[in-house]
């Protein structure tokens, strides 16, 4: 029986970091632990929510996989200047720049990665 690993798990970071940057345009900041359940449910399901997971991002992202690509990715949009992280009391928050905002409203996202014109297909 043939199992394959999703694409989020095989394309290359900056690839998964395109595809993650809209789902933090629907609020100015989330709770990171519900930003990385929202884009896993999106991965799984197609709808960006937080709800039905049991394992902690934050408890296990270099042990799930799932999370694994999700900090990753995070992490890449981060360094190009897209994705910002603020720390308040316990947990981060994430929330586009605005290079990310207008990466995102100018459908350049790709080009601020220095990515090609099409994602790898799924």
């Amino acid at each position: 029986m043939n199992n394959p690993q999703p694409w989020w798990l095989t394309w290359p970071v900056a690839e998964v970091a395109a595809t993650i940057l809209p789902c933090f345009s629907y609020k100015p900041h989330q709770d990171q632990r519900i930003a990385m359940y929202s884009v896993l449910n999106w991965f799984k399901t197609g709808s960006i929510s937080s709800k039905g997971y049991t394992v902690s991002p934050l408890s296990g992202p270099f042990e799930h996989p799932d999370f694994r690509a999700i900090a990753e990715a995070i992490q890449v949009l981060e360094h190009a200047g897209m994705l910002m992280r603020t720390f308040g009391g316990e947990w981060s928050n994430l929330g586009l720049t605005r290079l990310g905002m207008h990466a995102f409203q100018t459908n350049t996202v790709r080009q601020h990665l220095g990515l090609g014109d099409a994602p790898p297909s799924a």
